[in-house]
């Protein structure tokens, strides 16, 4: 049996953000990949780096911006956002609510129209579903045109499915004014929480994770996974056979595994845990002969003969992570995490789709496509979410166990949350030391 005073399962964003706050504890990581990072990790091949799609940071916080490039010594560039959505085979700008102009002009109208209407129609209070808040927020033809069928495909979930709660942070809800404005092509761009962001200026996203690992102190177990837990115990036993006896347990894994790992968790826990669901993503990182030079960062693509609900350019965020002569994409796709992924049809839809874009000349441009898979992608709020969430958060706050990080706090949220998840909980165990050598 190995004893350690602090234990972090995984050991991604969240995770080694923990342990460099924990400088000078005895600590553990346990990480099941053979590196870590979790989903901030940088693959290179074909004279290219690529990042689990789209990784960009967006710092709210002076402070964040001095951990990673003073602390972590991991120079940062400011990128300002140039997305696009693909709608009636143009491109407008994003947000699509306040740029409509460029679309039929029958579209621009009757999106105008239900925008004014539902303003002054609107009910106010809390809204009941997610549908609710589309519809009552900007009217059937945004809703129709951009909002209903995106995120239908993103959530793989139809929106009155979907509680409101988790959305006004995402989807901003403008003036009546900026919606005019846009339908007239007077172009507000910094609207939305990725106005603009930060990326690293060489290495891809891991080279932020290779920052903290050059600075933390703590031991990492690689290749193993916890499968089981006992809390009473304060053990954790891992699939390699290794027994660990912790004080305190810091996990960033999906919080309904670490509920079916603790053997000794209460029923009504481990029910509530059943309940949590969540969408898997399978994306392509592919490589072309460079082609249009006015590629943009990303495209929301909302229309129905497309399957996937996004694609992004590693080479339109920095040139160095290619050569010259190329440009590499990731697109992605979403689907329900019970159901198997046809990514071999997918993949064959891959290069018409950038020819149609505009992105490459011919489909023949294409010189490498690689399907990955994300198991836990976004976590989906449905009916059940907040009841789940807060019976078993209540339960883990009673055992004095931090659950952490996007996954562990089963959210949405971004990487940057992740590493101040990780600074908090060490923060709060620091915390609780000091009250025991008080008592």
């Amino acid at each position: 049996m190995i004893e350690t005073d602090i234990l972090i399962l995984g050991a991604g964003p969240s995770g080694l953000s923990a342990s460099y706050f924990l400088k000078g504890r005895r600590t553990i990581l346990v990480e099941k990949e053979d590196r870590a990072g979790g989903l901030m990790k940088t693959d290179f091949y074909s004279h290219s780096y690529f990042d689990k799609t789209g990784h960009l940071l967006h710092l709210r916080s002076d402070e964040l911006k001095r951990l990673i490039e003073v602390e972590l010594g991991v120079p940062l560039i400011k990128i300002e956002r140039n997305s696009r959505i693909f709608i009636h085979n143009v491109f407008t700008e994003y947000p699509f609510q306040v740029n409509l102009f460029g679309l039929p002009r029958e579209v621009i109208a009757k999106c105008l129209r239900d925008f004014i209407m539902a303003r002054i129609e609107r009910k106010r209070g809390r809204y009941r579903t997610f549908r609710d808040f589309i519809y009552n927020e900007f009217g059937e033809g945004i809703a129709e045109e951009f909002l209903i069928p995106y995120n239908t495909k993103i959530w793989t979930v139809q929106p009155e499915a979907m509680s409101a709660g988790f959305c006004e942070k995402y989807i901003p809800v403008p003036a009546i004014e900026d919606v005019i404005n846009g339908a007239l092509g007077i172009i507000k761009r910094d609207i939305g929480y990725n106005a603009s962001f930060y990326y690293p200026e060489r290495g891809g996203i891991e080279s932020i994770i290779r920052g903290f690992l050059s600075r933390i102190e703590s031991d990492i177990i690689y290749r193993t996974t916890p499968h089981k837990i006992n809390l009473k115990k304060r053990l954790v036993y891992l699939s390699d056979n290794t027994t660990l006896h912790f004080n305190h347990l810091i996990s960033t894994i999906p919080l309904k595994a670490l509920v079916n790992l603790i053997e000794d968790a209460p029923q009504d826990i481990k029910r509530e845990a059943k309940r949590l669901d969540n969408t898997s993503v399978c994306y392509f990182n592919v490589v072309a002969k460079r082609g249009s030079n006015s590629i943009p960062h990303w495209v929301y693509l909302p229309e129905r003969d497309i399957p996937f609900y996004r694609i992004g350019s590693y080479s339109a965020f920095s040139r160095g992570l290619t050569t010259d002569d190329y440009n590499t994409f990731y697109i992605e796709y979403s689907y329900r995490s019970d159901v198997m992924c046809d990514s071999a049809n997918l993949e064959r839809r891959i290069p018409p789709l950038l020819k149609r874009l505009g992105f490459i000349f011919d489909e023949s441009d294409v010189v490498d496509i690689r399907p990955f898979f994300i198991d836990c992608a976004y976590v989906i709020f449905d009916r059940y979410y907040q009841n789940a969430t807060s019976k078993i958060f209540g339960y883990l706050k009673r055992e004095k166990i931090f659950s952490i990080g996007r996954y562990g706090r089963w959210e949405y949220s971004a990487m940057q949350d992740a590493i101040l998840d990780g600074k908090a909980a060490a923060e709060d165990i620091m915390r609780m030391k000091k009250i025991g050598k008080k008592r």
